[in-house]
């Protein structure tokens, strides 16, 4: 059983797609993930990260390498993720995931319903940009976990820098410009100096419309938002 975040396993993976998707099979690697979701016990319904040698398209989705298996244990529907995505398509928020229902068996043990979804951040198979290397991934997150964070300027919220790995030399970028751009933007919201040139006015309101619908809270933490850039060079 899968019982680490740290490190994956070597494992083999079958998609029945009962006539509704296309049958799949390709050996993957697999570890686990989450926060507040994830349980020390291996055999409690946990989420999991799953990633291939090369990109692949499991359900017919846009090729992708990274996907994830959310266990979504902690709510009763376990309707919330797949009813807040598809509000988030409806309206045209930025970088919605898929949605895909599956009955996971783990080793020949059924582990129950889960949720087949795109690993969030900048791939092509999540948000798609024509380059790159100029791009930056942040996320608002007080379990604040990243090797490269900081504390912003003005309202001292916990921002992970996801994306690039300033580490692997695939970026134009300094991790001093990714902290120096989201601090000029809090900085005109919190001096009301015209913030409105940092941010797509239009998609943050399709954003904060989704997240009122759904009563999502996570904003107030916060936990598990996620922002992007498409080059920090444009200002």
């Amino acid at each position: 059983m899968v019982s680490s975040k740290d490190y994956y396993l070597d494992a083999f993976i079958t998609i029945q797609g009962q006539g509704v998707w296309p049958d799949f099979e390709d050996s993957v690697q697999i570890k686990g993930r989450g926060n507040s979701s994830w349980s020390s016990d291996p055999y409690a319904k946990n989420p999991y990260r799953l990633k291939f040698a090369s990109s692949v398209k499991p359900f017919g989705l846009t090729k992708g390498k990274n996907w994830n298996l959310i266990a979504q244990a902690q709510t009763g529907s376990m309707m919330s993720n797949a009813m807040a995505m598809k509000m988030a398509r409806m309206v045209g928020a930025a970088g919605a995931n898929d949605v895909i229902p599956v009955d996971l068996y783990m080793n020949g043990m059924y582990r129950g319903s889960y949720i087949f979804t795109q690993k969030t951040g900048l791939a092509n198979n999540s948000i798609d940009l024509d380059d790159e290397t100029a791009a930056v991934f942040l996320e608002l997150d007080s379990y604040y976990d990243e090797v490269y964070r900081f504390k912003s300027d003005s309202y001292r919220l916990p921002v992970n820098v996801k994306e690039p790995e300033f580490s692997e030399g695939e970026t134009i970028l300094s991790y001093e410009q990714a902290m120096d751009d989201f601090n000029a933007f809090e900085t005109a919201l919190y001096e009301d100096t015209h913030f409105e040139r940092f941010i797509d006015i239009d998609k943050l309101v399709r954003f904060m419309l989704v997240n009122e619908l759904a009563l999502n809270t996570e904003l107030n933490h916060p936990k598990s938002v996620f922002l992007y850039k498409e080059s920090l060079n444009d200002m």
